[in-house]
C-alpha cells in the first residue's frame, strides 16, 4: 500500500528532506521542498494544525539563514498564531 502525494506522512518526509537541504546550506532547495510540504498540509490538515506550524517554523529558519529577516518574522508570527490557537497561551510551545 502506498500513502500517496497528498498524505500527511508525505508532507512530513518533505519537511525532513528540507531540513537536510537547509543543513547543507542549500536554502533554495530547502524552501522548495518545505513549500511542497506546506501545500499538502494546508490541503489535507488545514492552517491550524501543529504540523503546519512546524513547516512554517522550518521556513522561517530558512529565511532567517538567508538574511531575509522580514520574511522570517512573517513566518514566525504564523507559527505563534497557530500555536496560540491550538495550545493556548499557557503552553510552553506558545
Amino acid at each position: 500500500a502506498t500513502l500517496g502525494e497528498q498524505h500527511p506522512s508525505t508532507a512530513s518526509t518533505y519537511n525532513n528532506i528540507g531540513e537536510l537541504y537547509r543543513a547543507q546550506g542549500d536554502y533554495g532547495k530547502a524552501l522548495e521542498v518545505n513549500e511542497r510540504a506546506l501545500k499538502i498540509q494546508l490541503a489535507v490538515l488545514g492552517e491550524q494544525f501543529p504540523g503546519t506550524a512546524v513547516t512554517y517554523n522550518n521556513m522561517a529558519i530558512i529565511h532567517e539563514a538567508r538574511g531575509d529577516f522580514a520574511k522570517a518574522l512573517e513566518f514566525y508570527e504564523r507559527v505563534r498564531r497557530i500555536r496560540l490557537m491550538v495550545y493556548g497561551e499557557q503552553h510552553p510551545d506558545t
